[in-house]
């Protein structure tokens, strides 16, 4: 196993056991530090990314080149989909057992598989279309088999899938529901968002606990929930801290009153702070940097909201410019510190 890989494993572990009271928090730097250090580049990481994007790119230029020598019907579209779909997860198999040591390739290859799926079923829906235009059904049909996939085959690249077919879906029906026929990506009705980001954060919380127990084989799919559930409510709160809970169906985003921005915008605030209070203590820096992200949006949201067009873009762009640098000097000052201990400036 790569060193850096073992390493981050152990040091989840280890903040599993600082968490649950049974090493101390001296013990546990000491270990982290001297045993078990990250530094250094991991090229795997970057592999794994080029995995993932050379196989969507020979995919996708298989297909345009299909297209313009092949005169394709949807029929003959959706049979080759079937069999490239079931040929990633089939052969995502044989990998497995052929080599086990690329159990990430096998995994992008499911991850493969589950994009074919989508797009099959949309092949699916204009072939049986019966006109309704009622496409987040497809979506949601999708939704569900690869929520069933990325448990059966432990994927959690599937899972991730899940949550974006899932955005996709929410909005897309919601809106379809509406009468709008069609999916706004302003997140029409955000508070919406923001009360499926509380049950999706709730599901995290479960998955989390049920991990030292009945799901065990799933260790870590938590994250995914949690991470997916963080980001509908920042991007939710981010909307409603603007325009509160608009509706452009009936009525435009200036007609909402102070009140309501100021509220939500309190409770964003309080939200990002609390993330980044809860991440410093439970040692996850998902939170902390869902929480310093957002926290730092807000403070840029609000300046260019309220202040910008009284200082006049040129100061604007200075003001914004250089408190983000700033920022950057002292955050890199302290991870030099937080390595190396302070710096003392000798004397001149």
């Amino acid at each position: 196993m790569n060193p850096h890989s073992r390493n981050r494993r152990v040091r989840r572990e280890l903040d599993e056991l600082l968490r649950e009271g049974v090493i101390d928090a001296t013990l546990h730097g000491q270990l982290l530090s001297e045993r078990y250090p990250t530094r250094g580049w991991d090229w795997r990481s970057l592999g794994r990314w080029f995995l993932i994007f050379g196989a969507i790119s020979v995919i996708a230029g298989l297909g345009i080149l299909g297209r313009k020598w092949f005169d394709f019907t949807l029929t003959k579209l959706a049979l080759i989909q079937a069999i490239a779909m079931l040929g990633s997860f089939g052969g995502a198999q044989w990998i497995k057992r052929a080599y086990p040591a690329l159990a990430w390739s096998a995994t992008s290859v499911e991850l493969l598989g589950g994009l074919g799926l989508i797009g099959l079923t949309f092949t699916l829906g204009a072939i049986f279309s019966t006109g309704s235009g009622n496409w987040p059904a497809l979506l949601l049909i999708d939704l569900l088999l690869l929520l069933a996939l990325s448990y059966a085959l432990r994927n959690a690249l599937l899972l991730v899938l899940s949550a974006i077919v899932f955005f996709c879906w929410f909005g897309g029906f919601t809106g379809y529901a509406s009468g709008w026929g069609a999916y706004w990506f302003g997140m029409g009705y955000p508070l919406r968002f923001l009360m499926a980001a509380v049950a999706i954060i709730a599901i995290a919380v479960i998955h989390q606990q049920s991990e030292k127990g009945v799901l065990a084989p799933f260790r870590g799919f938590f994250k995914v929930w949690l991470s997916s559930g963080l980001f509908f409510a920042e991007m939710a709160l981010w909307l409603l801290s603007l325009f509160g809970n608009f509706n452009l169906e009936n009525h435009r985003w200036h007609l909402t009153n102070g009140t309501e921005l100021f509220l939500f915008n309190a409770l964003w605030a309080v939200l990002n702070v609390a993330l980044i209070g809860l991440g410093a203590r439970f040692f996850m820096r998902m939170l902390t940097g869902y929480g310093a992200t957002f926290l730092t949006i807000q403070i840029y949201t609000l300046f260019f909201a309220h202040l910008a067009k009284d200082f006049g873009l040129p100061l604007s762009l200075l003001i914004a410019g250089g408190s983000a640098l700033g920022l950057t000097f002292y955050l890199e000052r302290r991870r030099r510190e937080r390595r190396h201990g302070p710096v003392h400036k000798l004397p001149a």
